[in-house]
């Protein structure tokens, strides 16, 4: 299964550089990266999420109405990297990396609404001690017992935009771990943390474009 494990980290180290390489495009103000900082936990289990988000693209849609009425939001799409763990008791931690695509859909007043499909690596940890047998008999310890998985997820959730730096957000995953005894292991996870953009941390220059829908009365 080396192979298998050798073409994802490529993917995956491929779309980390994208994430933290400049976008090329129209020449634009410059936008920070945002950090996101969360409360990840599968269900009742706990754990952490950091991560990066790289600004790709934005789209300023305005939706004309039948009743003449206008509506405004925009899409915003992202590059992310994010490093997750979580503990689940007498049973193993799990170590990630998720490399993700990130559709943000967010409107005036701050609302948004996003999904995002993103693939990685797994690196999980047994709970209990793990010994090994030698075919001589001697047994010994085997420290940092577990095992290696590529992962995929589907991720989506919501939040609010207090300012231009600052987002709260809330977010459900399907982790898709594999191959596990020839089976797909899936595990649902819940993030629940904020996304802080810093002033000149990581500028890059997103795409900028305008969309219009709807026919003016």
């Amino acid at each position: 299964m080396l192979h298998l494990y050798n073409r994802y980290s490529l993917l995956l180290s491929f779309t980390i550089v994208l994430c933290f390489s400049n976008t090329v495009s129209a020449q634009t103000s410059k936008t920070s990266f945002g950090v996101k900082i969360a409360y990840n936990a599968t269900i009742i289990y706990p754990g952490f999420l950091i991560g990066v988000e790289c600004p790709v693209k934005r789209i300023v849609v305005t939706r004309h109405r039948m009743n003449g009425s206008v509506k405004h939001f925009d899409k915003l799409r992202f590059l992310s990297a994010d490093l997750g763990y979580y503990h689940h008791r007498n049973f193993h931690d799990n170590l990630y990396l998720l490399a993700g695509w990130v559709m943000r859909k967010q409107r005036p007043r701050g609302f948004f609404t996003e999904f995002s499909p993103a693939i990685g690596y797994s690196r999980t940890f047994l709970g209990a001690e793990t010994y090994h047998i030698a075919k001589s008999g001697t047994i010994t310890l085997h420290k940092f017992a577990g095992y290696n998985y590529a992962i995929a997820a589907i991720r989506g959730g919501f939040g609010y935009a207090f300012r231009p730096s600052t987002s709260a957000y809330f977010r459900a995953s399907l982790l898709t771990m594999f191959p596990s005894n020839n089976l797909l292991y899936l595990r649902p996870t819940l993030e629940l943390g904020i996304i802080w953009r810093p002033s000149h941390f990581l500028e890059t220059r997103p795409q900028i474009s305008s969309n219009s829908k709807g026919k003016i009365p």
